[in-house]
């Protein structure tokens, strides 16, 4: 097996998945970094914190240009799939890593398994739209984490083909599995540690790193003042650890934006390791986030999510009360009060029972791959 990851999304993903292959002999993996997440911050403290094994691989993509960088990821997975010959490729999520994955994987005629396949934002506008459905058209096994998931597929074509385990899937007849979310293993594994008494109890998490919030100043500006003012209002702090994207654009248009933050209630900090995150979301009274990964970590925490956006790929959890969309600066306050007087919220099996990674390799057995 092969297994591609670049971005802190995959980190935590692989994290689970790497403790069900190291309780099961009968996998050999090699791991491939693609660069894409290279600083320390967003890439090697993840491997520490998480047990990651030491990549066998590690890319160098140029850095300047979203399209040069996605030519070299391709370029060296595929050189990687060549050198070591794996059984087949792994995946996961939407970022640019995944797509460079899957295109090398279907370049070599290596099955691809996409882990979090079938999510849709039904934006185009959003790359990691095209990356995941790009994704899901090339994948030989699509490993969905709900029957949503599963349901996105199934109305675009994609269905369990008809070998089932007498014979290699393949994208013209693939295998479509429903077997909960890693990130929910992980929140469960990790989340043991801290006492259902002191959930909630700390500061809210704010975390914005998406470009269509950060990338305009004047619109990042918008939010900032928008839940300050919510935030007085309701004698609350915030702690907002700043995403390098996020950092760039207010070092440019605001010099002493750390100072304001922390005299308007929020308390701006380093990005977090992946454990010291999620104890923020475990004590926060609520998550104010542009990330899917923190949303659904906020779900297997129980603490209810403001989603920064107008749309969100976890449409169950909006469904189920435990999240709602915030689509502009002007909806926070709303949005926040109306969550806060939910309460906490009562974790359920939406997302498995925190053992997808287990599912995973027990259903590629049954493949026979």
């Amino acid at each position: 097996m092969l297994v591609v990851v670049g971005a802190r999304p995959q980190f935590i993903k692989a994290a689970a998945l790497n403790r069900a292959l190291e309780d099961d002999p009968q996998w050999r993996s090699t791991w491939v970094h693609t660069g894409q997440h290279h600083d320390e911050a967003l890439s090697a403290q993840f491997f520490r914190e998480l047990g990651l094994p030491q990549p066998h691989v590690t890319l160098s993509p140029r850095s300047d240009n979203r399209e040069l960088r996605l030519g070299d990821m391709m370029h060296g997975v595929r050189d990687a799939i060549r050198s070591h010959k794996p059984q087949w490729v792994l995946v996961f999520g939407d970022t640019d890593s995944t797509l460079a994955g899957a295109w090398a994987a279907s370049a070599e005629g290596v099955p691809l398994v996409h882990v979090e396949a079938g999510l849709r934002s039904h934006r185009w506008s959003m790359p990691e739209e095209i990356n995941r459905v790009l994704t899901d058209r090339l994948s030989s096994v699509l490993v969905c984490p709900t029957d949503a998931a599963v349901d996105h597929l199934t109305r675009e074509g994609i269905v369990d083909g008809p070998g089932g385990s007498q014979e290699v899937p393949h994208p013209t007849r693939p295998r479509v599995l429903r077997t909960g979310d890693v990130m929910h293993d992980n929140a469960v594994h990790f989340g043991a540690r801290w006492p259902h008494t002191e959930r909630g109890q700390g500061q809210v998490l704010l975390t914005m790193h998406r470009p269509s919030n950060v990338d305009d100043p004047d619109r990042l500006r918008s939010w900032l003042n928008a839940i300050s003012s919510w935030l007085n209002a309701r004698a609350l702090t915030a702690v907002f650890p700043v995403h390098p994207r996020t950092a760039k654009v207010l070092d440019r248009h605001w010099p002493r934006w750390a100072e304001d933050l922390a005299e308007q209630r929020i308390q701006c900090t380093a990005p977090m390791g992946y454990v010291e995150l999620l104890e923020a979301v475990c004590h926060a009274p609520l998550v104010l986030t542009d990330s899917g990964g923190v949303q659904k970590e906020a779900y297997s925490l129980g603490t209810r999510c403001a989603v920064l956006r107008d749309t969100t790929e976890w449409v169950e959890q909006v469904d189920r009360g435990q999240s709602q969309l915030a689509s502009g600066p002007e909806k926070v306050a709303h949005v926040a009060d109306a969550l806060l007087a939910l309460g906490r919220f009562e974790t359920d099996d939406l997302y498995g029972d925190g053992d997808a990674a287990e599912v995973i390799l027990r259903s590629l057995h049954e493949s026979r791959l």
